[in-house]
């Protein structure tokens, strides 16, 4: 990002985990309890490769529950929906996928959301727990934000970032961010600068933990 010019995050979609909808599994604390008596017994899915986003999350829950997150077992699919086929096949007990995903799964009827790594709850599933609030102390936000050329002058980044900053309060924006589950996060300038740091700096460290960054 240091190589481009940052104008502004736009949204987020947070982090969830995801069981079948008759599962035993009733909350996050069951499957960390789990975790911890047996690792192996625990198979989490996710629709990219080992190191990505959908296996980092699960890391630093892990992590911050006082576990090992190099004995999770993270199993990886090509695709959202061939790990949705290997979760509701049997062959893994928990998905990891964004929020805006695991809604429109929910929505059918045939999985349950045990939690997000939102801040706060999440106005599209008011029932659904933080990991947070259950006592994991980890957020996490796969953020989406756009980025000027190297040099971009100050006036036409600011100019960018008005445009952005408008979009929020149109009546076509609330319908396709509420559809796709997406979450506001505007931070325009120095602060999408400063959050971009911090993300690298946090992300960095479970990477390293986990051996894909030296």
């Amino acid at each position: 990002f240091r190589d481009l010019t940052p104008v502004a995050a736009v949204i987020a979609d947070y982090a969830a985990f995801v069981v079948p909808k008759d599962s035993k599994y009733t909350s996050l604390d069951h499957v960390i309890a789990d975790f911890k008596k047996d690792p192996k017994s625990v198979k989490i899915a996710g629709g990219s490769v080992k190191g990505s986003m959908d296996h980092l999350v699960p890391a630093m829950v892990v992590l911050a529950a006082g576990g090992d997150p190099l004995k999770l077992k993270y199993i990886p699919y090509d695709a959202g929906g061939k790990a949705m086929a290997g979760l509701l096949s049997g062959d893994t007990q928990v998905l990891s996928t964004g929020f805006g995903e695991a809604l429109g799964l929910a929505s059918q009827g045939e999985v349950r959301i045990l939690a997000v790594t939102a801040n706060d709850r999440i106005s599209q599933a008011p029932d659904v727990p933080t990991v947070k609030e259950l006592g994991y102390d980890v957020t996490f936000a796969n953020w989406r934000g756009f980025f000027g050329i190297p040099g971009l002058s100050n006036d036409k980044a600011m100019a960018y970032q008005a445009v952005l900053k408008k979009m929020y309060s149109t009546k076509e924006w609330e319908e396709i961010r509420k559809q796709r589950g997406w979450q506001n996060l505007y931070k325009p300038g120095k602060e999408f600068y400063a959050f971009l740091e911090e993300q690298e700096k946090s992300i960095g460290a479970i990477m390293r933990k986990l051996g894909f960054l030296q």
